[in-house]
């Protein structure tokens, strides 16, 4: 069996390529986006603490209050968890589904062009996940901006009335949203890796082969009427005679 890894070089297999690296940092970020805030009240640096992480579920995530050592619920609903989990399911079946193809490209390139079945296949999956990565980026960008505005100092300062008793409280210390904002530009990066991959796949189809086949005849039919009509034409030209020469 000999393999073809000259589709790397092609745009079919060196997107594939890349829907793979991308798939993963996509899903790799958003998994590691845990983040903490620190409140401090007078002396005190961790007066009230507070983290999360994935997938997120700010409604199990608890505010603890040291200083008399009680707990609040960070949210009343876990509406994140479910675009959190939808974009990670999406970024790692992307990671299997192109891998999965990239293999077939490169140890199967012969059945790929010739069996219309498996292009077909191939061109329909695209269409689906490429749906699912704007989807779950849409929801997932959403997602991030009710993190940030639920874990921020000023709404968790809301939430514990203690903190408006002197002294009151202050942001300490707290963490960065870089993970998950890089996670958002990652689905919509994949989103248009997948969207551009649809045209280079439907090429390989065999509804694009059959239109470029119903136009190659039609001008070969052009190519060969004129041809003949033009020997014709030359023919029926009147042969005219050089002074000085025989017939």
């Amino acid at each position: 069996m000999a393999f073809y890894f000259g589709i790397l070089k092609e745009p079919r297999g060196l997107i594939r390529l890349l829907q793979f690296i991308f798939a993963i940092f996509a899903f790799a970020t958003a998994c590691n986006g845990s983040s903490y805030l620190y409140i401090k009240k007078g002396s005190d640096d961790k007066a009230v603490s507070i983290s999360w992480s994935y997938p997120y579920k700010l409604q199990d995530t608890q505010i603890n209050i040291n200083f008399n050592a009680t707990q609040k619920p960070l949210s009343s609903s876990n509406g994140i968890k479910p675009s959190a989990e939808f974009f990670v399911f999406t970024g790692v079946t992307s990671m299997l589904l192109s891998l999965a193809f990239l293999v077939l490209y490169v140890v199967t390139d012969r059945l790929y062009r010739y069996d219309e079945r498996i292009p077909i296949i191939d061109f329909i999956l695209i269409i689906i996940w490429a749906i699912f990565w704007i989807a779950g980026s849409s929801a997932w960008a959403q997602g991030v901006s009710s993190i940030r505005s639920q874990t921020s100092f000023n709404y968790v300062y809301t939430l514990v009335p203690e903190c408006a008793v002197d002294p009151k409280c202050e942001e300490n210390e707290s963490g960065t949203y870089a993970n998950i904002t890089v996670s958002v530009i990652f689905g919509f990066l994949n989103f248009l890796l997948w969207l551009g991959s649809m045209w280079f796949v439907y090429k390989e189809t065999k509804f694009f082969k059959s239109q470029t086949a119903q136009q190659y005849p039609q001008q070969n039919n052009f190519t060969n009427i004129s041809g003949p009509n033009m020997q014709q034409q030359q023919q029926q030209q009147p042969q005219t005679r050089v002074p000085g020469t025989m017939g």
